[in-house]
């Protein structure tokens, strides 16, 4: 498998990442109209990355274990961000019910450095790894066998 088929999971999950956090901006001071849609956009395009990431390791054949191991660690560094989406769309509602809030920003900042670290460690892991070692045999070789 060439190396850019290995990185492509982890691309895929950081440029969800990377496109939540765009989302977020469209959510500021500037835009009211559009400040449901783009915290809806940037909690979908946040829940994705975890999904990308195994839908396309899947389809490039990635190690299981590994693309196991990814989505667990995408979905909780999700978490932040995604609870910052939700305390703003479900408790402000609007762009003038927001202005006062530090909190949930800094708790999107948080979530967002932690969902792109994550997508990066994931996109630099996959290439660094070789394919699995099958340690499962039927029959024990010769080497397995004791001198009685």
């Amino acid at each position: 498998m060439s190396t850019f088929l290995r990185v492509l999971p982890g691309l895929a999950a950081l440029t969800l990442s990377f496109l939540s956090g765009y989302a977020w901006v469209f959510a500021g001071p500037y835009s009211s109209s559009l400040f449901t849609i783009a915290h809806s956009g940037s909690a979908v395009l946040c829940a994705a990355a975890p999904y990308a990431f195994v839908l396309i390791g899947r389809a490039t054949r990635c190690r299981p274990d590994l693309l196991k191991l990814g989505a667990i660690l995408l979905a909780l560094a999700s978490i932040p961000m995604l609870v910052a989406n939700g305390i703003y769309l479900f408790s402000f509602k609007s762009v003038e019910g927001s202005y006062g809030d530090i909190g949930g920003a800094g708790l999107m900042f948080v979530g967002l450095a932690a969902l792109l670290v994550t997508s990066l460690a994931c996109a630099a892991g996959l290439p660094l790894t070789g394919p699995r070692a099958s340690t499962d045999r039927l029959e024990p070789g010769p080497q397995d066998r004791t001198a009685q």
